[in-house]
């Protein structure tokens, strides 16, 4: 686990989301400071993506406030109305995070180079130059060094997350937010991914990952929140949320998982 400093990056307070009739989001108030990696875990359902994508506003709250490094977002308070954020600072704010999707989202015309390259050339107006001495070594810290001339069609999924994880970084973000980045991997293939995240976690990136591999999740949480309904039912270390679940949904949650209840159960002893 990473160390953590008590600086607030992000800080979501009260924040609810609907579509039509439907609550997906029912007063949800998380804080991740500077250096913590905070694990999203909870059922299908239970808003976990709906909060990521909120956090750089691919949703639109219907209430709430949203800051990212001192910097209001998206504020609709009761006490406050809503605030309209003009449309270039919430661009410029956004940009301070970067996002890792379930699919790979690649250019499939481009080669890996140009994929990661594209952003701070056309939206931060980056040198071509500089922007692509960064890239090839980000991408040789995600094992990809050689790769830079072929097309995403050409790599494997793990290949292409890691060119994606890449990509988010040469924008230099301080927010990373992965949502269940190896959900379309084969298994074989998950723990490439889960290696680069990890390198990444312990150079002390914040991060929030919404994952349902709870062994990787044990290993690299700095807190777990447990997502139910729409609402924060469970926030603390991983050894209490997954070691020793109070809340009855949480228990249930994490007990369908007996290959890494399995994994984890030695941990009982020595912690």
């Amino acid at each position: 686990m990473t160390e953590k400093s008590s600086k607030p990056l992000l800080r979501i307070q009260n924040l609810c989301l609907r579509f039509g009739s439907r609550e997906v989001l029912r007063g949800v108030d998380l804080t991740v400071n500077e250096g913590e990696v905070v694990v999203l875990i909870g059922a299908s359902g239970s808003g976990k993506t709906s909060l990521l994508r909120c956090i750089n506003l691919l949703n639109t709250p219907n209430s709430g406030r949203i800051d990212i490094d001192g910097e209001i977002i998206f504020d609709a308070t009761a006490d406050s109305g809503v605030s309209r954020i003009p449309i270039a600072e919430v661009n410029r704010i956004r940009s301070k995070t970067g996002m890792v999707f379930q699919q790979f989202n690649l250019f499939p015309h481009m080669s890996v180079l140009d994929n990661v390259t594209e952003g701070p050339v056309i939206v931060k107006r980056e040198t071509r130059k500089e922007v692509e001495v960064r890239a090839r070594e980000l991408l040789a810290q995600m094992g990809l060094e050689g790769h830079e001339h072929k097309r995403p069609a050409q790599l494997s999924g793990g290949q292409q997350q890691r060119v994606a994880i890449a990509r988010a970084l040469a924008m230099h973000p301080k927010l990373m937010l992965f949502d269940e980045p190896t959900s379309a991997l084969d298994p074989e293939l998950v723990g490439e991914v889960l290696k680069a995240m990890s390198a990444l976690a312990r150079s002390g990136m914040t991060m929030v990952i919404v994952t349902h591999e709870l062994g990787f999740a044990f290993e690299i949480a700095n807190r777990v929140v447990f997502l139910d309904e729409g609402t924060v039912a469970a926030d603390g270390s991983p050894h209490d949320v997954l070691l020793k679940p109070e809340h009855p949904r949480l228990k249930s949650f994490v007990n369908r998982f007996h290959e890494t209840a399995d994994m984890l159960r030695p941990f009982l002893e020595t912690r």
